[in-house]
C-alpha cells in the first residue's frame, strides 16, 4: 500500500478489501452479515457440495478480509521475482502485513463521477463451492495458474440506488492458497481471487461528459483484517 486511500464510512464487509493504490471504492456487505457467513448461506442453499467446502479439514472462508490487487508491482515482485517459478507466499505475507486495515475494498476505478466519491457496493448471495475453478479469460489475470479448491462466490452490486447509474453489476470469487506461522506463533493466511464490477452510466451522467461507464476487473490476493491483542478481529461495524 504505497498510499493510503480514503473511503466512505463502510459497513463490516462480508469479504472486505483494501486494495492498496490510489483512489478509492468502498466494497460493503448487505445488511444482514457481518462477515463473510458461507457457512450458514450453505446451509440455507441445502447443497451438498457447497457445505462441503466447510470441513473441519478446509480453511474457514469466514471473516474480514483487506484486499490486494496483483498488478500492484511492490507485491508482484515479491510474490514471483525474476528467474524463480515458485510463488513465495511467505515473503508476500511479511510484505502485505504491515499494510492491513480492518476488512474493505478501496479500488480507484469504480466511483461515482459526480460526487468523486467511492461507491457503496454490496456483496450478495455467498455461497461456498467445494470446487471453485476459475475460467481461461479469469485466469490470465492471475500471475502463476490458479488451482481448484474450496472457495467462495457472490455477485456484486451497488448498495443503494443512484440516479446517475443505469446499472451495475459484478462477481466476486474466491479461495484459500497458503498458510503459515505470524507472530507468537498464530496461523497466517493467504487467499486468492478474481473480482469484476460494471457500471453503466444513466443519460444523465452521460450528459454531464462523464463517458458511458467502466468495467475493472482484476485477480487479487486477500489476507485477514487486523485483530486486537485477544486476538478478535477488528471489523468495519454497519452504518445507522
Amino acid at each position: 500500500m504505497p498510499a493510503k486511500k480514503t473511503a466512505k464510512r463502510a459497513r463490516s464487509p462480508d469479504a472486505g478489501v483494501n486494495e492498496k493504490d490510489t483512489g478509492s471504492t468502498s466494497v460493503r456487505p448487505q445488511k444482514r452479515p457481518k462477515e463473510v457467513s458461507a457457512s450458514k448461506d450453505a446451509a440455507k442453499n441445502n447443497s451438498p457440495s457447497e457445505a462441503a467446502a466447510q470441513t473441519p479439514e478446509s480453511p474457514s472462508l469466514s471473516g474480514k478480509f483487506d484486499v490486494y490487487q496483483m498488478d500492484l508491482a511492490f507485491l508482484s515482485d515479491v510474490y514471483l521475482p525474476t528467474g524463480t517459478s515458485e510463488p513465495q507466499f511467505e515473503k508476500l505475507y511479511k510484505k502485505i502485513a504491515p499494510f492491513t486495515k480492518d476488512g474493505q475494498l478501496e479500488e480507484r476505478g469504480s466511483c461515482d463521477p459526480m460526487e468523486e466519491m467511492p461507491f457503496d457496493i454490496a456483496i450478495k448471495e455467498l455461497k461456498l463451492i467445494d470446487k471453485l475453478t476459475f475460467s481461461p479469460g479469469e485466469q490470465s489475470r492471475f500471475i502463476t495458474t490458479p488451482q481448484s479448491g474450496p472457495g467462495i462466490t457472490g455477485r456484486l452490486e451497488l448498495a443503494d440506488s443512484n440516479c446517475g447509474i443505469q446499472s451495475a453489476a459484478g462477481v466476486f470469487r474466491m479461495k484459500h492458497v497458503w498458510t503459515g506461522k505470524g507472530v507468537e506463533g498464530r496461523d497466517v493466511e493467504i487467499f486468492e481471487g478474481y473480482m469484476s464490477f460494471k457500471v453503466a452510466h444513466s443519460g444523465l451522467y452521460k450528459r454531464k461528459g462523464h463517458g458511458s461507464g467502466n468495467n475493472r476487473v482484476f485477480a487479487f490476493w486477500a489476507v485477514r483484517g487486523r485483530r486486537d491483542a485477544d486476538g478478535e478481529e477488528i471489523g468495519l461495524t454497519e452504518r445507522n
